[in-house]
């Protein structure tokens, strides 16, 4: 593919209409479309680079969705194949650098999936230079919002303890700042037709970095809006990663039933490439309901899938399944499997690992008000709860009933129950190595910084910040410092 730009006399950057509709089928998962319309764009316009930019992308989504050895090896050799070409142009185009700064950046990510940390960082810091290099020559370059929103986004939940490598390459990025940049991208990307190719992607970067770093009441309205725009509504129910950016938010809502519906409605090109992801989550909303046809998605996820994250996790919900009907030797010979295959690279992973290993077998009762909560069903949760004797609890477990009440009344609205609990489960939890007293913290901050008490609410946070657990803590400690900040501004 790329040999034929070594004979061209001027190559150049060109994302005319035909690069956008192809960007577009990309990002619908239509690689043999996208290429097709490539090809077409080549034969017409040899010169034009966007084309081999988009192919590469292509590659990047096989790589970073199917995690499959030989696409991460690929996309290494095409994109640095690439990357030289462009490199070696002299254009004054704002799309030189800003390809070359995307492509470093999802290089990073591939390497930090693959646990290769200082490649990670030596290609962060490439695609960090280029885009603020970028953005100070062309401040209205359009595309260069999605570059500097997620590395604002990215720095701003850096952990205290790796302060050092911000430092070093002196990177500088707030939460704040790079939530405004993505919202400012689908904003333009809903309403200009000029930049609508970027929208599936806006939204799926605004919609994942709002649920996990901005808790408000504000921004989920914003959020449920957002949703609601024609341009987007109109476009859902084709794009997997549009169903998916949707059916996360009605999951955090809390709204089980409306994202079974929403991915129940999904209707890809049949020959689009399989978001496989969506089998776990289907899995999982069906498993909040104590739904146990939840096991078909686990079983599909775990067999189809070859790629190691939520692999893991995968296996243990549906050992889950045999637990909570009272098959214990099911569930025995299916959690071995988290021991076997996958990874540990994702939190709910590592857990899956953890709990293979220990041999304990979960408390049911504790399990299903935990996925009950989890699905918005309050009060069939707090009924699993408050009908159990707890007097032969272990003192995880005993934790655990006192940290689940208070998550329920949390999120059911009755926040003087939830503060009593939460604080309960702080002073028996805080120097447990278990995650409950720290997510306690957490919520109980939330709970604070919503009542205006911030000085509460910060001590809260540095609370939750300081306690050592080992569980879920990269995602809690992410949330108390992008709290902190939040504060701070």
């Amino acid at each position: 593919v790329l040999g034929l730009f070594g004979m061209s006399r001027a190559q150049s950057f060109d994302f005319n209409s035909r690069c956008r509709h192809a960007y577009e089928e990309m990002m619908l998962f239509n690689f043999d479309k996208a290429n097709k319309i490539l090809k077409s764009e080549k034969q017409q316009n040899s010169d034009n680079l966007i084309p081999a930019y988009i192919e590469d992308y292509i590659i990047f989504w096989k790589a970073a969705l199917n995690e499959n050895a030989d696409d991460l090896e690929l996309y290494d050799e095409k994109a640095e194949e690439l990357i030289d070409i462009i490199d070696d142009m002299e254009d004054d185009s704002p799309y030189k650098n800003f390809l070359l700064s995307d492509m470093y950046l999802r290089g990073a990510y591939l390497k930090l999936v693959q646990k290769s940390y200082l490649a990670a960082v030596y290609r962060f810091n490439k695609a960090y230079n280029l885009a603020w290099d970028n953005r100070a020559q062309y401040p209205d370059f359009i595309p260069n919002k999605k570059l500097i929103g997620l590395m604002n986004v990215g720095i701003g939940t850096v952990p205290k303890n790796y302060n050092w490598v911000l430092n070093l390459f002196n990177f500088h990025g707030n939460i704040k700042d790079g939530l405004q940049e993505l919202n400012q991208l689908l904003t333009i990307a809903a309403y200009d037709t000029n930049y609508r190719y970027l929208m599936s992607e806006s939204l799926l970067l605004y919609s994942f970095t709002t649920l996990n770093f901005e808790v408000s009441k504000e921004s989920e309205q914003r959020l449920l809006s957002i949703f609601q725009w024609d341009a987007i509504e109109s476009q859902i129910h084709h794009s997997q990663f549009m169903v998916f950016a949707k059916a996360s938010f009605l999951n955090h809502l809390k709204q089980n039933e409306e994202a079974i519906r929403c991915m129940k409605e999904l209707k890809p090109d049949p020959q689009s490439m399989h978001f496989y992801y969506l089998d776990y989550f289907m899995g999982e909303c069906l498993l909040h309901k104590l739904d146990y046809s939840a096991a078909g998605y686990f079983r599909k996820y775990a067999s189809q899938y070859h790629g190691f994250s939520y692999r893991r996790s995968a296996f243990r919900m549906w050992a889950w399944t045999y637990l909570l009907q009272g098959d214990v030797g099911k569930y025995r010979e299916t959690i071995k499997n988290c021991l076997i295959y996958g990874d540990d690279n994702r939190d709910s992973d590592k857990q899956a690992t953890k709990e293979a290993e220990s041999g304990i077998i979960p408390d049911t009762t504790l399990l299903k008000a935990r996925l009950l909560f989890d699905g918005g069903y309050y009060q069939r949760a707090e009924k699993e709860l408050l009908q159990q004797d707890t007097q032969n609890y272990s003192e995880r477990n005993k934790l655990e009933y006192v940290y689940r009440l208070g998550r329920i009344y949390d999120e059911w609205g009755k926040t003087d129950k939830a503060i009593k609990y939460y604080r309960m489960c702080i002073a028996m939890g805080s120097e447990l190595p278990y995650y409950f007293a720290a997510n306690s913290a957490l919520h109980l901050g939330y709970i604070y910084e919503i009542k205006g008490d911030t000085n509460t609410a910060k001590q809260l946070y540095e609370q939750c910040l300081d306690m050592d657990f080992d569980e879920y803590q990269n995602s809690i400690t992410q949330k108390a410092k992008a709290a902190l900040e939040r504060l701070e501004d």
